[in-house]
């Protein structure tokens, strides 16, 4: 399958706010932030990850998620700002087998990555369009070994009527900022998701962590040739 960078990677590369991102995501005050911390604990809990699994982690960002692994085989770590990067290698000596590519998390497909026990990742595919997004699932899809997962944390509404609404309301409680993220942000679309993805041959479950963010579940079934 063909692949290329994502559209609005430019846009979304975090290096100027790289010193700052720690402090800001701590303030689940923020409609953004909000159920930040438990989320990243749970997409590390269902993605299963035991001291013998390989991890793809994509937007790997300052390694708030990576840390909570206590032992992996491998991990590769994907993310385009390398400021965001510095700060997460101090995080991340404990696994001692990582790896990190400064690479979009589309293009990064392009090489050879080899195949992965779980992939991760937290607060990023929202960068994508929806496209990009089916996209994504179907060259992940292709990466994961049989029973492997793919567990998400992100920015969601449940369908374009929610997010009109969302963006209503934010806008009568006086917080722009919010309702102008939810605009001009890809926000995952939950309903399209979930039908993309099973598609594709996942099976999935959901979490709710705030108003605007989920978890997904995405396990790719066992091979029937396993004994």
């Amino acid at each position: 399958m063909e692949t290329m960078r994502s559209a609005n990677a430019h846009v979304f590369n975090h290096d100027a706010d790289a010193a700052d991102y720690d402090n800001d995501v701590r303030n689940e005050a923020d409609p953004i932030r909000a159920g930040y911390r438990n989320l990243l604990g749970w997409v590390v809990q269902q993605a299963n990850i035991t001291p013998t699994s390989r991890v793809l982690e994509l937007g790997s960002g300052t390694g708030n998620l990576s840390a909570l692994i206590t032992d992996c085989r491998e991990l590769v770590s994907v993310d385009v700002s390398e400021n965001m990067e510095a700060i997460a290698k101090l995080k991340l000596r404990h696994l001692t087998h990582r790896r990190f590519i400064k690479a979009d998390i589309l293009e990064v497909f392009a090489q050879e990555l080899g195949n992965f026990d779980a992939v991760i990742s937290t607060y990023t595919v929202h960068h994508l369009t929806d496209e990009e997004k089916q996209q994504l699932f179907a060259l992940v899809f292709a990466k994961l070994l049989p029973g492997g997962r793919a567990v998400f944390g992100d920015l969601m509404v449940l369908n374009n009527s929610d997010k009109e609404e969302k963006i209503q309301q934010y806008l009568a409680n006086g917080d722009r900022a919010t309702a102008q993220a939810i605009s001009e942000e890809f926000f995952w679309s939950l309903d399209f998701a979930i039908s993309v993805l099973e598609r594709l041959g996942f099976r999935v479950s959901t979490a709710r962590f705030s108003d605007l963010s989920y978890g997904v579940v995405a396990q790719k079934a066992p091979s029937v040739y396993q004994h």
